[in-house]
């Protein structure tokens, strides 16, 4: 009776070593499917033997399968078990240790399979001993397999699960969420193929050599499009504002409420009513303010009065301020000075705070504290100032005298 053996066995090259780099996407695709063909023509016999071999041995093998199948059955029990326990149900969804039962839980029942037959594998005759190099390429394939599994759920949880911590609100840019989990599955699965080619002892230089002119080629045609994308990414990680901030930009030309972050575009409705709409990259290429994140807003005023004002009644002037401002609900106030001599009148600058950051309640704040101002000049009788010219004349050119019609002055 022959068994198992653990030596590697030596395989012959699917094909020819790879090409020179310039080899382009189609024969590197016929070069690949030639090394499948060649492995599958080999396989046939191997088949064969494997059934020459089990009928031989069958009780042996009968009992080997039985002793596999009880492991199987622990592992997937055990499975189970573990995944329950380390489970937490009033945790988040990427909570780290709904992670890891997510992961216990995907761990597939065919790679389990392989993890039994390796524990049974030194007691009991499983496969014939010719067979030892197409089980090892098998069970290869099947780890690479449940690695790539385990290696997107990891990706998707970590990088999907920061995006949606840091976001200020849930739903925030989903599609971009959906979209890098769809980028993430791409790359680990294209990762996997790739490797299990290798396994097989398929030649793959000459295919990622084409793949990587193609790509390049499609990047070089779609560059602006991926500008945009890679900008909807920043958004989301960085987070300069979410849907429902107000915002303002270019240099406060443009003001209004974030409707919708897309892939390609965010979309805001200014304060006259119409949508603005500007591609991601061009928006974060300029000075972007976020009103939403402040507490409170800040106002500045300056008042001009007459300069025949007269001294007693401008050191009033800071006092009737603060009064103003104190008379009106969440309004607070800070200072009030005499600034300059102007042209045509004496400024002074005052500033007081908004407690809101609602854009309608500093307009009516500010409006209340205008008019209060207005007031307590009116009764302290201090006139505002305007701008006006005064001209002095110092002498004016004698008057010519008066001559009569037909006639001469003399």
């Amino acid at each position: 009776m022959k068994y198992f053996s653990y030596g590697r066995t030596q395989s012959t090259p699917a094909s020819a070593p790879g090409k020179d780099g310039s080899e382009n996407a189609g024969e590197a695709v016929k070069e690949t499917a030639d090394g499948v063909d060649s492995f599958f023509d080999k396989l046939g016999p191997r088949l064969q033997e494997g059934w020459d071999w089990i009928q031989a041995n069958g009780s042996d093998f009968a009992l080997a399968v039985g002793a596999w199948i009880a492991v199987f059955l622990v592992l997937r029990i055990a499975r189970a078990v573990i995944a329950g326990f380390i489970k937490r149900k009033k945790k988040g969804y990427y909570d780290p240790a709904n992670v890891v039962s997510r992961l216990v839980t995907k761990t597939s029942s065919i790679f389990l399979l392989v993890v039994a037959a390796a524990l049974v594998m030194p007691f009991f005759p499983i496969i014939p001993e010719g067979w030892g190099g197409y089980a090892r390429t098998l069970a290869v394939i099947i780890g690479i397999i449940q690695l790539a599994a385990w290696a997107r759920e990891l990706l998707t949880a970590g990088i999907v699960g920061y995006a949606d911590t840091a976001s200020a609100q849930s739903g925030v840019l989903t599609n971009a969420i959906n979209l890098i989990k769809t980028l993430v599955t791409i790359a680990v699965w294209s990762i996997a193929f790739l490797m299990i080619l290798s396994n097989l002892n398929i030649e793959i230089t000459a295919l990622i050599a084409g793949l990587g002119v193609g790509g390049i080629a499609v990047g070089l045609a779609a560059q602006s499009i991926f500008k945009d994308l890679f900008s909807s990414f920043a958004i989301v990680f960085d987070q300069p504002f979410v849907r429902g901030d107000f915002i303002s930009f270019d240099q406060g030309d443009y003001w209004g409420d974030v409707e919708k972050i897309g892939m390609k575009t965010t979309r805001i409705r200014s304060l006259s009513g119409e949508e603005i709409v500007i591609a991601n990259s061009q928006l974060l290429d300029k000075e972007i303010r976020n009103y939403r994140r402040m507490d409170e807003r800040r106002a500045r005023i300056t008042l001009g009065v007459l300069y025949q004002t007269p001294h007693e009644k401008l050191k009033k002037i800071p006092q009737l301020v603060e009064k103003a401002v104190e008379n009106v609900d969440k309004a607070r106030f800070e200072r009030s000075h005499l600034k300059e001599y102007a042209d045509s009148s004496i400024n002074f600058e005052s500033v007081f705070w908004i407690e809101d950051r609602a854009y309608m309640t500093y307009m009516d704040v500010n409006h209340e504290v205008l008019l209060n101002i207005h007031k307590a000049f009116e009764d302290e009788g201090i006139d505002f100032a305007y701008p006006t010219r005064t001209l002095h004349v110092e002498s004016l050119p004698p008057e010519e005298p008066r001559k009569e019609n037909g006639g001469k002055a003399g």
